[in-house]
C-alpha cells in the first residue's frame, strides 16, 4: 500500500494518515481483506475476484470498465493467467483512466525470459489421479495432446495453478507494449513502514497510463 499511496499522493504515507478520497476510483484483484477494508473506507474501491462476485476476468473486460479507474492493484495474479498473457496487460491499461496507476506484483526472476510452463495451452483440464498426483491434460490449437505432471499451485494443491515464472525484463516489455510509462521496480526500503527488500526479485512494480 505504500507504493499506491506514494503514486497517488506523491509521498509515502500510512493509510491511517489519509482522509477519505472518494473521488478516486480503484479496484483490487483478490486483495487481502486486511487492507481491502481500509481501501474501501478511503476510496471508491472494489475488491474483485475471478471466481465469485464481484467478478473480474482481466482477459475479457466489457466496455463499462474502459478508462474507469484511477488505480488498479493486482497482487500475485498475472502468473495464473492462461497464455498468451499480453492480453491481460493490454486490458489493465485499457481499464485505467489516463494518468491512472497500476500497482503490480508477481514472482519474477532476473533471467532474460519468462518461463512459460504451458506455452501451447488451449483446451485443458487439471485433475487429480488415483495416486493423488495432479496432472494437466491439454489439446493444442492444432489438435495435439499434451500431458504435464509436477504442477505448481499457489494456495495449496488443486487451488491456483502457476502458469509461468516471469522475468523482470519480460515484465517491462509487457508493460511498455501495452502502452504504459513510468515503469518502476520499488526496491527501496521503507524502514518507517517495516519494508525492506533483501533480494532483487519479486518486488512491487508500478506503471502509469500516460495522460
Amino acid at each position: 500500500m505504500c507504493v499506491l499511496v506514494e503514486r497517488l499522493f506523491g509521498a509515502p504515507l500510512p493509510l491511517t494518515a489519509l482522509s477519505p478520497q472518494k473521488q478516486l476510483c480503484g479496484i483490487g484483484m483478490s486483495d487481502a481483506p486486511a487492507y481491502a477494508r481500509r481501501l474501501e473506507e478511503l476510496f471508491d474501491y472494489t475488491n474483485t475476484f475471478f471466481h465469485t462476485h464481484p467478478r473480474l476476468d482481466i482477459t475479457s473486460i466489457d466496455n463499462s470498465s474502459l478508462e474507469r479507474y484511477d488505480f488498479v492493484i493486482t497482487s500475485d495474479v498475472f502468473e495464473h493467467v492462461a497464455p498468451p498473457v499480453q492480453c491481460a496487460f493490454d486490458n489493465l491499461f485499457r481499464i485505467l483512466k489516463p494518468g491512472g496507476w497500476a500497482v503490480f506484483s508477481v514472482p519474477f526472476s532476473l533471467d532474460d525470459e519468462t518461463k512459460e510452463h504451458y506455452p501451447q495451452l488451449h483446451d485443458f483440464t487439471v485433475s487429480q489421479g488415483p495416486d493423488g498426483r495432479w496432472r494437466l491434460s491439454n489439446v493444442t490449437a492444432d489438435g495435439r495432446h499434451q500431458d504435464y505432471e509436477n504442477l505448481v499451485f499457489h494456495g495449496g494443491p488443486g487451488s491456483t495453478l502457476e502458469m509461468r515464472l516471469f522475468s523482470l525484463s519480460a515484465l517491462q516489455r509487457h508493460f511498455l507494449r501495452a502502452g504504459f510509462e513510468d515503469f518502476h521496480v520499488h526496491g527501496e526500503s521503507r524502514f518507517a513502514f517495516g519494508i525492506h527488500w533483501s533480494e532483487p526479485w519479486s518486488i512491487t512494480i508500478s506503471a502509469r497510463r500516460p495522460l
